[in-house]
């Protein structure tokens, strides 16, 4: 049986992230990239394309994202750019092509989202008990991933200008519903900008780690789980 956390009878307030928590976003991504790019070689057929890698094209958009801000610019907006730079880096100029592979992304994308297998079950179980809500740097709504009329609340980055671990966005997310963070526990999977944002925010931290990585950063969660599923038996 997992450890209590400390203080989880104060607890009535469940806050998650969105990808790679409650589904597997970083799946769906590559797989729509793998065919964004198969397209993107059916159009400028050559060397640069052939040589493009998917790993290269998360590259460009990790750096168009640091360019434009997590936050200050919508997951769109640097998911479009993202892709004008992609064509741009294989030397295509053909008008409407980056539009074309922004489109052929997010349709698969979204064709890709589903929950993780624990995250139905576990959230409907909590609902009985908790106010559940949403703090997401993503863009992908609960509807998207099929978990419809859950949360009572969902906060998204651009929504308030600052990305986690900002704790402004915990801030904003707990300001609507009046709630006091000594009273939530917010879950993630990643330390940086779950862990840190909550542990910043006097929010208990809950760290989701699916795959059982060592964590040598320094940044200590509350708690650390490696299902939701234990959530029933901890909170």
């Amino acid at each position: 049986m997992p450890a209590k956390m400390d203080g989880a009878s104060q607890i009535t307030t469940i806050t998650f992230d969105m990808d790679d928590t409650l589904w597997d976003f970083q799946s769906a991504m590559e797989h729509a990239l793998a065919i964004t790019l198969e397209r993107l070689r059916q159009l400028a057929p050559g060397d640069s394309a052939r040589q493009l890698t998917v790993e290269k094209m998360m590259e460009i958009r990790d750096a168009v994202a640091d360019e434009l801000g997590e936050g200050a610019a919508t997951q769109e907006e640097i998911r479009y750019t993202a892709m004008v730079r992609t064509v741009e880096h294989v030397g295509y100029r053909a008008r409407g092509a980056a539009e074309e592979l922004y489109r052929l992304y997010w349709e698969e994308r979204i064709a890709g989202a589903r929950p993780f297998d624990d995250a139905p079950g576990v959230l409907e179980a909590l609902k009985s008990r908790f106010r559940l809500g949403i703090i997401s740097n993503g863009n992908n709504t609960p509807q998207m991933v099929g978990l419809d009329d859950v949360f009572d609340f969902i906060v998204f980055a651009h929504e308030c200008g600052v990305p986690k671990p900002d704790p402004r966005i915990f801030e904003f997310a707990l300001a609507g519903p009046g709630v006091e963070p000594a009273n939530v526990a917010h879950v993630g999977d990643n330390l940086r900008s779950d862990v840190i944002g909550a542990n910043n925010s006097g929010i208990r931290s809950v760290w989701l780690n699916r795959d059982g990585a060592a964590n040598d950063t320094g940044i200590a969660p509350d708690l650390e789980i490696r299902s939701l599923t234990e959530l029933l038996d901890i909170l």
